[in-house]
C-alpha cells in the first residue's frame, strides 16, 4: 500500500497531453486554452469618458460654460476644448482634445446657453488610453481554463476562433451484479446503479466528455466485453467497484489481461483504499472503489487533476482555511481520511451526518471534505484545517 501523495504522483507523471482543435468563440467556455493570447490594440483603445456628464479643463470648474457639442458613445468628438467650453459626454464616449477632466451630470447646474459645476470637487472620470492593456501585451497563456471574463477578453482582442485542447473521451462502467438502472424497482439485494452517472457529471462538468458504457457484471466474460470494448473508444476508462480483495473483484485480473499495466492498486487513505491505475499502450484506466462516497472523493482528489493535466491544465482545487467549530474524531487514525463537512452562520466548520463511504446523501449538504491526518484520531474545537470546496453556490 503506498500513500496517497505517492500515488498521486504517479497517476500525474504519466500523463500523455491529447491533442488540440480549433473552436469558436461561442464554443469556448470551459475549454483549456492551447495558444498564447495577445492584444493586438490598447484597451481602452482612447481616452474614455467614465460618467455622463461634461468634459472640460479642470482650470475652468469655476466658471461657467458653454456647450459646444454632445458626444455619445461610438462618435468621435468633432470640437477641441478651449477655455471656458465644455462638451456633454456621454459613458464610454471618447474625451475630446483638450479636456482633463469629465464631472458628473448630477453635480452640473444647466444655464442659459451653458453649464456650471456645483459640486465641491470631482475626479477626473475618465479612462487614459492604454491603461488595461498595451499593444502585444500577453494576456493569457496556454493552459488557462477559460471562464466567462476571458471570453469577453478574446472578443475584445478580435479572436472569433481559439485553439484550445481537445476534450479527452472518458468511458464511465459500474460494475456489479447487484446494480439495476434508476428506472428499475431494486430487488431487497439488489441497488440502484448511482456511480455511473456521479462519475458522468462529474467528467462532464470539468470539460471532458463522458460515454457511459454500461453496467460490467461479476463474470470475467462481461467484464473482459465491457471494458474491453471502452478501452477501444476511450483515452481514459473509470470503473467503479470490483478492486477490493473479494471473491469477485475481478476488475484488476482484466485489466491485466486487456493489457493495462497497474502501476498501483492500494492507496493508504479513508474512503478510497483500493483505488488501482493502470495504463495500456494509448488508454488508461482507473478503478475506484464501489462505494459512492468513495468513487466520489477519489474522482474529486485525483483523477479530476489527472484528466485536467491531460488537457495542459495544472488543476489547483479551491481551497480555505478555517476553523473547526467543534472537536472532530474517529476510531482509527491509520490512514489519511476525508470527511464531509459544512460551513456554520458563524464561519465554522461542523459536522454533518456521515454514516460512512456508502453514505451519498451526505455530499448533497456538504461544501467541501476536510483531511483527517494520518495517525490522528482528533481534532478539536478551534483548529484550523483546509476546507477543499466541493460545492459552490
Amino acid at each position: 500500500m503506498i500513500s496517497f501523495e505517492e500515488a498521486y504522483a504517479i497517476a500525474l507523471d504519466t500523463v500523455q497531453r491529447v491533442g488540440t482543435e480549433t473552436v469558436a468563440l461561442r464554443e469556448v467556455a470551459g475549454r483549456i486554452l492551447a495558444q498564447e493570447i495577445v492584444a493586438d490594440m490598447a484597451m481602452p483603445p482612447f481616452d474614455r469618458a467614465m460618467v455622463d456628464g461634461f468634459a472640460c479643463r479642470r482650470v475652468d470648474l469655476d466658471t461657467k460654460l458653454t456647450v459646444v457639442e454632445t458626444i455619445a458613445a461610438g462618435y468621435a468628438p468633432e470640437k477641441r476644448i478651449e477655455p471656458g467650453t465644455c462638451a456633454k459626454i456621454m459613458t464610454g464616449a471618447p474625451v475630446p482634445e483638450g479636456a482633463d477632466c469629465v464631472f458628473m451630470v448630477e453635480h452640473s447646474e444647466e444655464l442659459d446657453g451653458g453649464v456650471r459645476f456645483v459640486a465641491e470637487k470631482t475626479g477626473d472620470n475618465i479612462a487614459p488610453m492604454g491603461k488595461d492593456v498595451q499593444p502585444d501585451d500577453t494576456l493569457l497563456r496556454p493552459g488557462h481554463r477559460l471562464a466567462p471574463p476571458d471570453i469577453a477578453v478574446l472578443a475584445s482582442m478580435g479572436y472569433p476562433e481559439v485553439t484550445v485542447s481537445c476534450r479527452p473521451n472518458v468511458g464511465v462502467i459500474a460494475t456489479g451484479d447487484e446494480l439495476v438502472t434508476p428506472a428499475e424497482k431494486p430487488t431487497p439485494v439488489q441497488i440502484r446503479n448511482s456511480n455511473a452517472y456521479s462519475l458522468c457529471a462529474q467528467v462532464e462538468a470539468m470539460g471532458c466528455v463522458a460515454n457511459f458504457e454500461g453496467i460490467a457484471r461479476d463474470t470475467e466474460a462481461s467484464l473482459r466485453e465491457v471494458i474491453g470494448g471502452a478501452m477501444e473508444r476511450n483515452d481514459v476508462v473509470l470503473l467503479s467497484g470490483g478492486v477490493s480483495m473479494g471473491e469477485f473483484d475481478l476488475v484488476p485480473t482484466i485489466l491485466k489481461e486487456l493489457g493495462v499495466e497497474i502501476l498501483f492498486d492500494r492507496v493508504r487513505i479513508q474512503p478510497g483504499k483500493p483505488t488501482t491505475f493502470g495504463k495500456s499502450d494509448r488508454v488508461f484506466c482507473w478503478g475506484l472503489p464501489g462505494n459512492p462516497v468513495a468513487t466520489y472523493t477519489i474522482f474529486e482528489l485525483a483523477v479530476k487533476a489527472f484528466l485536467f493535466k491531460m488537457m495542459g491544465h495544472d488543476y489547483s482545487p479551491p481551497m480555505l482555511q478555517m476553523r473547526l467549530g467543534e472537536t472532530f474524531s474517529r476510531k482509527a487514525g491509520a490512514r489519511k481520511a476525508w470527511v464531509p463537512v459544512m460551513v456554520s452562520d458563524a464561519g465554522t466548520l461542523t459536522k454533518i451526518p456521515y454514516h460512512g463511504s456508502a453514505h451519498i446523501n451526505a455530499l448533497c449538504h456538504a461544501h467541501g471534505i476536510i483531511p483527517f491526518p494520518e495517525g490522528t484520531t482528533e481534532m478539536v474545537e478551534g483548529t484550523v484545517v483546509e476546507l477543499r470546496l466541493t460545492r459552490q453556490g
